[in-house]
């Protein structure tokens, strides 16, 4: 009867330790630290094509330009830069959504906006979501 008094303790400890594990290794504070920077700099973020509607020309004449890209691991970057600055656009992907890796990226950020962790755009571009983005690398 020890033996299985001892087996149920042992079953219970890894039971709590695997749930601690799992919600340790599943956090992931990028993308909060990020949208709260984006929200305290008075930017709001994108949810859909409409609030895209700055890039909306440049990315008809062709692809956007790449600004600067980011990898923390989990989550990922790029931010898009418009003629003379005119605005930016900073989008976030994990494996969980669209991967904005590789060419054309900012039609695939145009075309799914509400799918990604977060969009923002900033007219013009002041360098506020820059900043986020480069906070958050540390």
């Amino acid at each position: 009867m020890k033996w299985a008094f001892a087996a149920l303790v042992v079953c219970i400890i890894a039971s709590f330790a695997t749930a601690i594990f799992i919600v340790l290794d599943n956090r992931d504070p990028i993308p909060n630290q990020i949208s709260a920077c984006v929200k305290n700099a008075g930017l709001a973020q994108a949810r859909s094509q409409d609030a895209l509607s700055a890039v909306r020309a440049d990315l008809a004449a062709g692809p956007l330009k790449v600004k600067q890209r980011w990898d923390w691991g989990k989550s990922r970057a790029v931010l898009f830069e418009g003629p003379a600055k005119s605005y930016a656009m900073l989008a976030l992907w994990s494996a969980d959504s669209v991967s904005l890796a590789g060419a054309n990226a900012g039609a695939r950020v145009f075309n799914s906006p509400g799918t990604l962790p977060l969009v923002s755009v900033e007219v013009p571009d002041r360098n506020l979501l820059l900043r986020c983005a480069q906070r958050a690398t540390g």
